[in-house]
């Protein structure tokens, strides 16, 4: 008997170049695009089990927060008619080369931004139904690979504070080999029981930054990623999940698409090419979610306490589990879930629901750095991280 039942699908959301990208989040500046590279995608995978019913979306976007959205609970509502509103997780690729949707400037309040909104809105709304008229049973597998040479541990020390990798370049070997850092590919594959693809889910942690504040719209390596799993049928739909990148970044930033395509192409390759690939028995498959509100500093000037509401879901399948973290989480908080999960397999997957900025460990905020701010890029009280950690356990502990 087959428990579990899977059905997948992918959308439009590119936006007019007027609704453009994100130039300055200290500034708070955008401007206009001037063209499409490569166009931003939904991609929609619906999950259903006899007692449970969820839907993963994963948006070639930067990020979404209660502010640009104007509530994230109304922004939910719209999704689905059949669907719970929390039974929807969304989660962002990142992409710098999309808009700048995480209200850090005045683009949010414009009449083309709300336009495109909702029509995101709709086409989540659209490929949701579409996920579930293909729904099908499925069988599900587990790989984990490694991705060497793409991305590094960007904060770097220096006399007097923290800098960013890209302002050291080149990049030497001594840099690329510092950690903490996790080049862990991870392939989730669901087939039809006669082998067909249904959807490939890929978790990778790195910055997509190689075209950042280039005037084109790209959903960057993880749609070049995308674009070359699609040409294999047998690979169903792709979804990329991003992972704990808050202080990961490539090696170089803003070279353009050249490098980004080379990244995808090879985070391609390394995901069908998963070492160890391992059935996941499906017959137990749960979901849970959590919300904590987190404070903000007084000085980020973050005027909307529910741009600090951590949205936090997880699922289990059989020994596998998806925790669904929002924000910008640090590796090293990742890599501690993980450690202390009760399952056998665990993915932590970050910039999920309601953004909520970055979300430095306790050392980060001792040494300084961009990723602290204050800003509304990074707004948190310290501590943010063990409530996210704690946060994620008892969810993890509820799945049993």
């Amino acid at each position: 008997m087959y428990h579990l039942s899977a059905g997948a699908c992918v959308a439009d959301i590119t936006p007019p170049l007027e609704v453009g990208l994100l130039t300055s989040s200290v500034k708070g500046e955008y401007s206009a695009f001037e063209s499409v590279r490569l166009p931003l995608k939904a991609r929609v995978l619906v999950l259903r089990s006899v007692h449970e019913t969820v839907a993963l979306v994963s948006l070639d976007l930067l990020a979404l927060n209660d502010t640009s959205v104007g509530g994230w609970e109304d922004f939910k509502k719209g999704m689905s008619d059949v669907i719970a509103p929390d039974n929807i997780i969304l989660t962002c690729t990142h992409t710098h080369s999309a808009p700048e949707s995480v209200a850090l400037s005045g683009l949010y309040l414009t009449g083309e931004y709300r336009a495109w909104l909702t029509r995101v809105q709709r086409v989540i709304k659209e490929g949701i139904g579409r996920a579930i008229k293909e729904l099908r049973p499925c069988t599900i597998s587990f790989a984990t690979s490694l991705l060497k040479g793409y991305s590094l541990q960007r904060r770097i020390p220096v006399a007097d504070g923290i800098i960013m990798s890209d302002s050291v370049q080149p990049i030497s070997e001594e840099l690329m080999e510092r950690g903490p850092v996790d080049r862990r590919v991870h392939t989730v594959r669901l087939k039809g029981l006669k082998g067909e693809g249904i959807a490939m889910l890929v978790h990778a942690i790195c910055h997509p930054v190689h075209e950042m504040c280039l005037p084109h719209i790209s959903s960057e390596f993880p749609g070049e990623m995308c674009l070359e799993l699609e040409r294999a049928p047998a690979n169903g739909v792709p979804l990329f999940l991003n992972g704990a990148a808050g202080d990961t970044n490539p090696p170089t930033v803003s070279l353009g698409p050249d490098y980004a395509h080379r990244h995808g192409q090879a985070l391609a390759r390394v995901a069908e090419m998963g070492e160890g690939d391992r059935s996941i028995d499906a017959g137990v498959f749960k979901f849970a979610r959590r919300e904590v509100q987190l404070l903000a500093r007084k000085e980020a000037d973050v005027a909307n306490k529910f741009d600090a509401l951590a949205r936090i879901s997880a699922i289990r399948v059989g020994a596998l589990a998806i925790v669904f973290l929002p924000g910008e989480p640090f590796v090293e908080t990742a890599l501690e879930i993980e450690r202390s999960s009760p399952f056998r397999h665990t993915i932590v997957v970050g910039f999920c629901e309601n953004n909520i900025g970055y979300i430095p460990t306790d050392a980060a905020f001792e040494k300084g750095g961009y990723e602290v701010g204050p800003g509304k890029w990074s707004f948190l009280e310290k501590g943010a991280d063990d409530t996210i950690y704690t946060c994620a356990l008892k969810l993890l502990e509820e799945l049993l």
